[in-house]
């Protein structure tokens, strides 16, 4: 079975693979430096992959008749995770675990605005190989920086 292909959206795969690295950046900057509560290194990649696999329901399925709904239900499991992997065992404060709650929305907000920067390199005339380039060269420097720190 395929994904009916009037149901595709615009979201482009460079897009997608730009925002990742820097949500990464992202991730580890909201949990260790704002929440002050490290995570380890595999909640990191596993919130990761699926902020980054939103693009997957936004790229084949964003017109389907069910978007609301596969969305909507997406972004509550997400939100669980989150809570799950990085709230719920902490012994804090019921304000602390909310605002670490509600940060999920502005992880949400600046991965698809570090995508939308992709999008806007590609329409001003960089060609999206560029873009990926970029994206690549981001993902090694993650992987550098976090070994270099973490000493994996």
């Amino acid at each position: 079975m395929h994904p009916d292909p009037s149901w595709q959206g615009p979201i482009a795969f460079h897009e997608m693979l730009f925002g990742t690295w820097l949500s990464y950046i992202l991730l580890v900057v909201i949990w260790e430096r704002v929440l002050k509560s490290p995570l380890h290194e595999w909640k990191y990649i596993l919130l990761t992959c699926m902020g980054s696999s939103f693009f997957v329901i936004n790229h084949y399925l964003n017109y389907a008749p069910f978007y609301f709904w596969l969305i909507n239900s997406y972004t509550l499991a997400f939100a669980l995770v989150w809570y799950g992997l990085g709230i719920h065992h902490e012994y804090r404060s019921l304000l602390w675990k909310c605002a670490a709650l509600s940060l999920v929305i502005v992880y949400s907000l600046l991965y698809v605005g570090s995508e939308m920067i992709a999008r806007l390199a590609v329409n001003q005339g960089v060609h999206e190989i560029w873009v990926m380039v970029v994206a690549y060269i981001g993902l090694a420097g993650v992987i550098l920086w976090r070994r270099a720190t973490k000493l994996l």
